[in-house]
């Protein structure tokens, strides 16, 4: 396992919403191989989980960082995940399908501020030549990673999306997938690896009608993935994966598909 050294940079996008990159790298003189990265998102949560996944990365020429808000309390950045990692709705709208008051649609803005400011973060790196860059999203920013690929297929060479929430205005996701054109584009999405990391035991609840009143257990998030990987399959896209892990609930999934995702990225960008 190579050493790393950490660097932090404070940032603030044009909703003046305050960010928090960091960025693991190997220590040591720079190389003559690329270097790979993973970026995972919702970093205010992840610290630990990367502090102890290290151990996962055999070479020297991967870096690891996390993208997250200053503050890691969950009732403050809530609607702010919210309007981040989510695209309009069907026909525009521009409200939360599980709280009204809540905005959506910020994704596009997102993804400008990652191809902008966070990627040439990411590739002043200890080698000579940048190589792949991966993105992790779990929850509203797994459905976000999803949709960063349908957006903008060249900007990351491998997705990985943990529980993403396809619930979200269902079929939505969906009608924007089979809406694509086939073309150069197109084939160059197919060619992006697409991993799909769902628990078994994740359940869409969704909020009651009266306010106070206790939720329903709710429904598998399971069928959702499936029948996404299948129009993915359909449409040509070979490089989807669809992994089930069992007995994980919503929120344990969030540290245990970080820790896979940056196993399995080590894997496959190993010389």
């Amino acid at each position: 396992m190579p050493d790393f050294s950490t660097v932090e940079h404070m940032l603030s996008n044009g909703s003046d919403r305050e960010y928090r990159l960091k960025i693991w790298k190997p220590a040591g003189p720079a190389t003559t191989t690329p270097t790979h990265t993973v970026l995972l998102l919702d970093g205010q949560w992840l610290d630990d989980t990367l502090d102890t996944a290290f151990a996962a990365v055999p070479q020297q020429n991967m870096q690891i960082s996390s993208l997250g808000y200053r503050t890691a309390d969950r009732s403050t950045i809530a609607p702010w995940r919210t309007f981040d990692y989510t695209p309009s709705g069907p026909g525009g709208l521009l409200n939360d399908a599980r709280k009204a008051e809540w905005p959506c649609g910020g994704a596009n803005a997102l993804l400008d501020f990652l191809q902008c400011e966070i990627l040439p973060l990411l590739s002043s790196t200890n080698s000579a030549l940048n190589g792949q860059i991966a993105l992790f999203g779990h929850s509203y920013a797994g459905l976000f990673s999803l949709y960063s690929w349908l957006q903008a297929p060249a900007l990351f060479s491998r997705v990985y999306a943990a529980s993403p929430s396809l619930w979200w205005y269902w079929p939505h996701m969906l009608a924007l997938l089979q809406t694509r054109h086939p073309g150069h584009e197109l084939d160059a999405a197919n060619r992006i690896p697409v991993h799909m990391l769902i628990g078994t035991e994740e359940r869409w609840r969704p909020q009651p009608g009266t306010p106070g009143e206790p939720r329903e257990p709710g429904v598998s998030t399971v069928p959702f993935a499936q029948r996404f990987q299948a129009a993915l399959q359909a449409s040509g896209h070979d490089a989807t994966t669809l992994r089930l892990f069992a007995g994980q609930a919503h929120g344990p999934m969030l540290h245990a598909a970080a820790r896979f995702a940056i196993e399995h990225f080590a894997r496959v960008t190993t010389p």
